[in-house]
């Protein structure tokens, strides 16, 4: 079992942070925890939103149709054939279920970095996504991916997967991992970007090492 990997791992990865566009909109962290398990669950079909992804890239700019402003990608549309690929690759994999314990972490790290304009793992206080969980009276076996500037609940999650200038592809690892069976997802504005999406991730509910006990149930 790999769930040892998940007391560090989340700690590891950089943040994917893609600049906003436009005026900053309300993202739906239920919404985003369904796009999550959208493409967990089929694989297969969610590589056919990529392919319509893909024909907004010119070079390296992604231009999204009745957006004014281009993004710059680090890796243009080679990153997206590369994820089409994988997805082809990717078996299915069940449904994560919501954790209360988890969103009210991830909810902590939003209302932080809200305040600070900050971004990264890391909270004001230094404290890391484990730090949080435990401070909410769970376990230290967790993950956490971010997404900065998305315009909805499909581009945070598409950023995710995607995973544009992060060499080891760690947010991707995260979210099509079978280890983890429990997520809790906070979105909010954020004063750099505009927006942000937190979701943390777990094996058990609560984060605790499967077999120490939960104290707590998904929702």
């Amino acid at each position: 079992m790999r769930i040892r990997m998940w007391a560090i791992v989340a700690g590891m990865m950089a943040a994917a942070a893609l600049p906003s566009i436009g005026q900053a909109q309300t993202i739906d962290e239920r919404g985003v925890l369904d796009q999550l398990n959208a493409a967990r669950v089929d694989p297969a079909s969610y590589r056919q939103g990529l392919r319509t992804y893909r024909g907004f890239f010119h070079a390296n700019l992604l231009r999204y149709p009745g957006r004014a402003a281009d993004i710059q990608t680090d890796e243009g549309v080679a990153v997206v054939d590369e994820t089409i690929a994988y997805l082809g690759r990717q078996p299915a994999l069940g449904k994560l279920l919501p954790s209360f314990l988890l969103q009210a972490a991830a909810e902590d790290h939003l209302a932080d970095q809200r305040r600070t304009g900050q971004v990264g793992h890391a909270g004001s206080d230094g404290s890391s996504p484990q730090v949080r969980v435990v401070r909410r009276g769970g376990g230290k076996y967790v993950a956490e991916v971010i997404a900065y500037g998305s315009v909805d609940a499909a581009d945070a999650m598409r950023q995710l997967i995607v995973d544009d200038g992060v060499r080891d592809r760690g947010h991707r690892t995260i979210i099509f991992s079978a280890d983890l069976m429990y997520a809790g997802a906070a979105c909010g504005p954020h004063p750099v970007y505009r927006t942000m999406c937190v979701i943390d991730l777990a094996l058990t509910a609560d984060g605790t090492y499967p077999g120490s006990g939960l104290r707590y149930s998904a929702r």
